[in-house]
């Protein structure tokens, strides 16, 4: 609520900073995050949540847009601790990574940042299409980490390059945040020809500018974002895009917005299927043979098992792409020499983010699996206060946080109207661009959309001498509005 209020009183700077400081990278999460957060939002029990994502987006872009990258900058390394004398190395420059990296910057140690590919990012960069997150807008936030302090090494990958003996000695702690870059085999029969391609390979590929030969018909297999991703950028490429998915469309793990967005530039969608076969002739795929399934009991995560049933039919098709799921790559947890768990993923002490070595740290996908971008930026930042605090024997991590004074008065009435959403380019010239799909809210859209906020943070109101909670009074007032 604090970024909100700050809107609305016109005091974007200092909206900017209490954004940026509980998430470095708000321009891109302000496109590309699954908006957990909306889950809490009490505006829903009267409309619809308030659009925080948009509204990040808004003000990361216009400041990013009015302000030179040096005075923001400067405006940050402000609040920098005094240095500690510590190193840290962190492996992976994605989510974690960076998240880690910009808070320990700020407290004051030396962060190196090693990085296999090429440029940092991780998959912000390589798995994400720049209709989704342009590379202009990730390399704005990645300056900022440059500028409070953070160094990055990249074409440097652990296990061929450098060692975790070696960066453990050289480090007071080293926090990996590696990733998952190894897709899920789909284990069907014909999964080694020619034109199937695992996801990730696939968009990273692209996001490098080669040329991909892609057949007319693909059909991509798989729910969640790297498949609607997928089968939106060979929409671009020109093919005749089918999307395959076990399960009932509701259940899809993906962003809704998206999978919408996707059809609506032409994707089909295929659902209760489960590949049997991959068919080809000569090496090639010529079809993907599907089997019919049923929704059976509710699995641990509230969604209904798929069962296959004898039905069968051919979806015609010439390439494949799988995307259904990702884990860490095999060969480098391997060359770890510490303890995995059975999927594959670093075992941690779940308290302390600690590995089998005291000295190294793991968080994001390297730890949950695949997930998402908050998922693994939470991780960073609890990283990094865990490491602080180990290192300096002192919990300081809320003191980076600025306290600014704002109205704190019970609102008689909240912004009526329909919830503010970016503006999407038509979708016929979607499918032809790898511009970005949306706009960013205009100041009158950010500013209304922070004024729906019901401020159910506000615990007191003013004429509660005894300062008893208020929170269904601030809701009485706001349906009553």
């Amino acid at each position: 609520p604090g970024f909100l209020q700050l809107l609305k009183e016109d005091r974007l700077d200092e909206a900017f900073e209490l954004v940026i400081l509980d998430n470095p990278l708000p321009a891109s999460t302000g496109r590309v995050c699954q908006h957990p957060c909306e889950n809490r939002c009490r505006r829903k029990t009267v409309d619809s949540a308030i659009n925080m994502r948009e509204v990040h987006r808004y003000i990361a872009d216009t400041i990013f847009e009015k302000t030179t990258a040096e005075k923001i900058v400067k405006r940050f390394s402000k609040r920098k601790m005094a240095a500690t004398g510590k190193r840290i190395g962190i492996v992976g420059s994605g989510p974690a990574g960076l998240s880690a990296a910009f808070y320990l910057a700020l407290l004051g140690h030396g962060v190196t940042v090693y990085e296999s590919a090429e440029e940092p990012g991780g998959m912000l960069r390589y798995a994400l299409p720049d209709y989704r997150l342009p590379t202009e807008t990730l390399e704005c936030e990645l300056a900022l980490i440059r500028g409070v302090g953070v160094k990055f090494v990249c074409n440097t990958a652990l296990g061929r390059d450098l060692t975790l003996e070696k960066l453990s000695n050289d480090n007071d702690a080293v926090f990996l945040a590696i990733g998952t870059w190894e897709e899920q085999d789909l284990g069907v029969p014909g999964g080694e020809l020619k034109s199937v391609y695992p996801a990730l390979d696939f968009l990273n590929r692209v996001s490098h500018g080669e040329k991909i030969e892609l057949g007319k018909k693909v059909a991509v297999i798989g729910g969640g974002n790297a498949a609607i991703d997928s089968a939106r950028t060979a929409l671009r490429l020109g093919a005749d895009v089918t999307i395959v998915y076990r399960r009932s469309r509701e259940d899809m793990p993906a962003i809704a917005q998206e999978t919408e967005e996707a059809l609506e530039e032409g994707a089909k969608l295929v659902v209760l299927a489960a590949p049997v076969q991959v068919l080809g002739e000569n090496g090639h795929v010529t079809g993907l043979e599907v089997a019919k399934t049923i929704l059976g009991k509710f699995d641990s995560r509230g969604r209904r098992t798929p069962i296959t049933t004898n039905e069968k039919y051919v979806i015609p098709c010439d390439t494949i792409i799988e995307a259904i799921g990702e884990k860490v790559e095999g060969a480098v947890a391997q060359k770890l020499g510490l303890p995995l768990n059975k999927s594959g993923t670093i075992q941690v002490d779940p308290w302390t983010l600690q590995t089998s070595n005291p000295k190294v740290y793991a968080g994001g996908d390297a730890v949950t699996g695949a997930a998402n971008v908050t998922t693994a930026m939470g991780f960073g930042k609890k990283a990094a206060a865990i490491i602080d605090r180990q290192l300096v024997g002192v919990d300081r991590f809320r003191q980076l946080w600025p306290r600014p004074q704002y109205n704190n008065t019970v609102l008689q009435h909240t912004a009526e109207g329909p919830r503010n959403v970016g503006k999407l380019v038509p979708s016929e010239v979607r499918r032809s661009s790898w511009s970005e799909v949306s706009h960013t809210l205009s100041a009158w859209e950010a500013k209304t959309e922070a004024m729906r906020c019901l401020r159910c943070d506000i615990r007191a109101h003013p004429e509660d001498e005894n300062g008893a909670h208020s929170d269904q009074h601030n809701l009485q007032l706001a349906v009553k509005a």
